[in-house]
C-alpha cells in the first residue's frame, strides 16, 4: 500500500502540471511598450540575418528574448501565449523592423567594404525583408507558408551580390546557403516548404552566369556533391562527373608508384560514388 503522503506529493504535482500546461501567457506591458519604442536595431537585424544563414532553423526567440527583455519563462511558452496578446507583440516587432536603420558606425556589422548611400539603402530594404519574413515564420509557420522562406533565401542572395557585403569574387559564399540539408533545416524540415526552396535555387542559377557548382575544386569533398545534385542539369552533373574521374586518375597514377592498400580503397570508393551520381 503506497503511504499516503507519498499520494498526496504525487496529486500535487500532477495538478500544478497540469494547472501549468493550462496557463495562458499574456505579453506583460513593459514588454510591449519596449518593442514600440525599440530603436537601435542593427544587432535584432544581424542576428535574424545570422539565424536565417545558419542550419539550425528559423528560432528568432533567444534573439527577441535578449531584444526586447523577455522572461525565459515567457519565451519558452509561446504556445500558450493569448492569440490576442501574439498578435499584437507581432505586430509591434513588425512595426519596430521598420523603424530600423543602419548606423554609419554600425556598418561594419554588414559590410566589408564601405557602401554608398544606395547600396546602404538597398542593404537596409533586404534586411527588414529577410527580419520581416523569419517573424512571420517565427509566430505564424502555417500562414507564413513557402513564400515567406523563398522571400528569406531571395533576399539573402541578393545580400550577398552588394558590392561591399562579401566583396570576394569567389562562389564559397553560396556553399552553405543552398546546401540542401540547410534548406530542409531551414523550412523547419518541412518536406514541401525545402522543395519549393530547391526549385527557387535551381531557378536561380540556371537565370545566373555561375558555373562554380560544376567544377570540383568549390566542393568541400566529393561526398558533398550529393548535397547540390538538386541544382544540376543532367549534362553540368557529368561535366562534374568528369572533372572528379580525372582526379582520380590523377591520384590513382601516383599511387600506382608506391602502393597503400588503404589510399587504393578510398580511390576505388571515390570512384563508385562518383559514378553513382545522380540529378
Amino acid at each position: 500500500m503506497e503511504h499516503p503522503l507519498l499520494s498526496e506529493l504525487k496529486q500535487l504535482i500532477t495538478d500544478l502540471e497540469q494547472k501549468k500546461a493550462e496557463t495562458i501567457y499574456t505579453i506583460p506591458s513593459e514588454i510591449m511598450g519596449a518593442t514600440k519604442k525599440a530603436k537601435n536595431m542593427e544587432r535584432f537585424l544581424h542576428d535574424i540575418f545570422a539565424v536565417v544563414n545558419g542550419s539550425g532553423g528559423i528560432n528568432l526567440l533567444s534573439i527577441i528574448r535578449r531584444e526586447f527583455g523577455m522572461s525565459v519563462e515567457l519565451t519558452d511558452h509561446i504556445d500558450q501565449w493569448a492569440p490576442y496578446s501574439k498578435d499584437q507583440f507581432e505586430d509591434a516587432i513588425h512595426d519596430a523592423i521598420d523603424r530600423a536603420e543602419i548606423r554609419a558606425g554600425k556598418q561594419g556589422l554588414f559590410f566589408q567594404g564601405s557602401p554608398d548611400k544606395k547600396e546602404a539603402a538597398e542593404a537596409l530594404s533586404l534586411l527588414k525583408s529577410i527580419a520581416h519574413a523569419a517573424v512571420k515564420c517565427q509566430f505564424n509557420p502555417k500562414q507564413a507558408g513557402p513564400q515567406a522562406y523563398m522571400e528569406i533565401l531571395d533576399s539573402v542572395i541578393q545580400f550577398y551580390a552588394l558590392p561591399n557585403s562579401f566583396p570576394d569574387d569567389n562562389m564559397i559564399k553560396y556553399r552553405n546557403l543552398i546546401s540542401s540539408d540547410r534548406l530542409y533545416a531551414m523550412s523547419g524540415n518541412d518536406v514541401t516548404i525545402t522543395a519549393a526552396l530547391k526549385s527557387h535555387v535551381k531557378e536561380w542559377y540556371e537565370r545566373s552566369s555561375f558555373t562554380f557548382l560544376e567544377n570540383s575544386e568549390w566542393y568541400h569533398t566529393y561526398e558533398s556533391v550529393v548535397d547540390y545534385s538538386y541544382v544540376l542539369t543532367g549534362e553540368q552533373l557529368e561535366h562534374l562527373r568528369i572533372d572528379f574521374i580525372q582526379h582520380i586518375r590523377d591520384e590513382f597514377n601516383i599511387v600506382k608508384a608506391k602502393p597503400e592498400l588503404h589510399r587504393v580503397k578510398h580511390l576505388k570508393s571515390m570512384l563508385e560514388t562518383v559514378l553513382n551520381w545522380k540529378v
